[in-house]
């Protein structure tokens, strides 16, 4: 088949045509780079380099280069603002990509406008609060905005199906007549080489920091405070972030824990890049996201945002060190087990043929 991936959040599309490819199909990506990480890619529609100002390139440049996203048997679209931007034709651009291929799913991920309408009443807990008071320093999230949540609405319903990557998207697209099965995200573990987990002088836990509020930053510097005054010679805590993705790696390679995210249900990239490395990771691992991928058990500690919360897990930790090597293989084995990128590759393919078949 021939394969459009458009948009990107953290290297999932990447990932995933490295899967698809490794299975013989035809594969084009297409983002910006997810910003600052500068995430390789086919087609770059990065267009902030321009003659002309930012905000008419980026509703000038899309028509350009049309062409470049037309004639293809798939088109997967990571969320609605891959598209949506303001004062911009944006159903019409759709109707276009629609209309000039085959078939066009949405792989629901991202601040989109369910998310943040369903998503926050329907979640036990959620980053909502503090994206507005420490990443957005507003009220108001751009989703919540009128027109978004009409052109998100016209999407999930025109798309030919709309695909989860984890718990937080199922649960806020329940009930929706084109949702379909998660899939989890995929890791290419090839280009990554596991790392025994040894400790060296200090246990050394890392959090990678880009968006303050949305990670549940103050909930570790909390607990990392914790740490500090009872054990101030045990660890070597780091939080350091907003870095190009391949010196993001370099930096995850040293740690042997690794926290990922305290508002997640679910592991995310960065998580799994971690546990792919060999690493001990604590993010989201709540019974109901692992219940959404079919699945029991996960290495993953799963935390709350609570910072004492943390601070338990890790003491839980230090009291077995030599845990912290064992869970690292467990961690491994779980990356390949269940989010391999050519295993999830032909859960894509098997969702995506289902619903041509049933169209």
């Amino acid at each position: 088949m021939k394969i459009l991936l458009l948009g990107e959040y953290s290297a999932v599309h990447k990932n995933l045509k490295e899967g698809l490819c490794s299975l013989g199909h035809e594969v084009d990506f297409a983002s910006n780079g997810d910003g600052w990480k500068k995430i390789p890619r086919d087609i770059d529609i990065d267009y902030s380099n321009k003659i002309i100002p930012r905000f008419l390139a980026d509703r000038i440049y899309p028509w350009i280069d049309i062409k470049k996203f037309i004639n293809y048997d798939i088109v997967q679209i990571m969320s609605v603002d891959t598209i949506y931007k303001k004062f911009f034709f944006n159903k019409f651009f759709f109707k276009i990509l629609k209309k000039n291929n085959k078939k066009i799913f949405l792989l629901a991920a991202g601040g989109d406008a369910f998310y943040w309408s369903q998503g926050r009443s329907r979640l036990k807990y959620g980053p909502f609060e503090d994206v507005l008071k420490y990443d957005l320093k507003s009220n108001f999230h751009p989703a919540q905005n009128d027109k978004f949540k009409k052109f998100n609405e016209y999407m999930a319903d025109e798309v030919d199906g709309i695909i989860p990557n984890n718990y937080e998207y199922e649960i806020s697209y329940k009930g929706h007549k084109n949702l379909l099965n998660t899939i989890p995200c995929p890791i290419n573990t090839e280009k990554i080489n596991f790392i025994e987990n040894n400790i060296d002088n200090k246990i050394v836990i890392f959090h990678g920091l880009n968006r303050y509020g949305i990670r549940g930053t103050r909930h570790i510097e909390e607990a990392f405070k914790l740490i500090e005054k009872k054990y101030p010679n045990k660890f070597e805590l780091i939080i350091d972030g907003n870095m190009p993705f391949e010196k993001y790696l370099s930096v995850l390679k040293r740690a042997n824990i690794v926290i990922d995210q305290t508002y997640g249900h679910s592991i995310g990239m960065n998580g799994l890049y971690a546990l792919a490395l060999g690493k001990v990771v604590l993010g989201g691992s709540e019974p109901e996201a692992l219940e959404s991928l079919g699945i029991k058990n996960s290495p993953v500690i799963n935390i709350k945002p609570n910072s004492q919360h943390i601070f338990e897990q890790i003491e839980i930790l230090l009291r077995d060190i030599n845990k912290i090597k064992e869970i690292g293989y467990l961690s491994r084995k779980y990356v390949e087990n269940v989010h391999s990128h050519t295993g999830i590759s032909k859960k894509f393919l098997d969702t995506w043929a289902e619903n041509v078949k049933k169209n």
